[in-house]
Formats: structure tokens, sequence, C-alpha cells
């Protein structure tokens, strides 16, 4: 009887560990060059709009423009029409901006941790830029 109460007590305490991993992070901005501030307020305040999208992770650089987002569980099965609907609308937008969108959840983690670091001031604009170019090569190459 112990042993079935310490096992189910062990099962309850991995679920809600592994649920931490997918905690909400709130719409992050991070802009390594001034100039992008309006930019990108009005990306954030779109995809807050959209009610698919519930945590995003904007970031600008000088020419490049990261946007990373996770989609609600119930719109997994549409996350294509969604990326495709978001990206339409940044290049109808923005048509003169280098904007790649990803709602991959590796992608997502390292923007996150990108924008974590620039918060804490453990990096330089150069070394924002280059982990910037190196999230999007990623992001590249997995697709």
């Amino acid at each position: 009887m112990k042993i079935c109460r310490l096992g189910l007590l062990m099962m309850i305490i991995l679920l809600l560990g592994g649920c931490a991993v997918f905690q909400k992070v709130g719409p992050a901005e991070m802009i390594i060059h001034d100039g992008h501030k309006d930019l990108v307020s009005s990306i954030k305040q779109q995809i807050e709009d959209t009610d698919e999208i519930y945590d995003t992770v904007v970031i600008a650089a000088k020419d490049k423009i990261l946007v990373t987002y996770k989609v609600r569980h119930l719109n997994r099965f549409k996350m294509k029409s969604i990326e495709k609907k978001l990206t339409t609308w940044l290049k109808d937008e923005f048509p003169d901006k280098d904007v790649d969108v990803s709602s991959d959840f590796k992608i997502f983690l390292e923007s996150y941790n990108l924008y974590e670091q620039w918060e804490k001031k453990e990096l330089t604009g150069q070394e924002a830029e280059k982990k910037l170019y190196e999230i999007i090569h990623l992001k590249n190459e997995m697709t």
C-alpha cells in the first residue's frame, strides 16, 4: 500500500515538473538597435490580438526581425495556416523589412534565452546580433 502511494506521489511530482517547461513567459520584445520600437510594438500587438497565439518573443536587429510564438494547444492542427496568416500580415505591413517567423518550440526557447541574456545585460549589441543570426540560421536549417 505504501509503495502504491509513493508511486502515485512520484507520478504527480513528475507530471507537475514536466509542465513547468510549458509555462507562459509573456510577450517579450527585444530591440538591439534603436529605431525599431514602433515596429516591434506593432508586431507584438498584432500577435497579442490573435486568439490562437499565447506567447511571443519579438527580436529586432539592424536588418532582421525574428518573431517566435507558441500556439494554443487546441489550435495546433492549424499551425501552418496561423504561420501563413502571420507571415502574410508581416510582409504586407512591413514590405521593406526582413522578417523571420517561427512557431518551433526550440527556436522559441533560444530566442527567449537571448531575450533574458539581453535583459540581464550579459551581451553586447554585437554579441546579441550574432546570436540572433545563429538562431535564424538554425531556424532555416530546420525547414
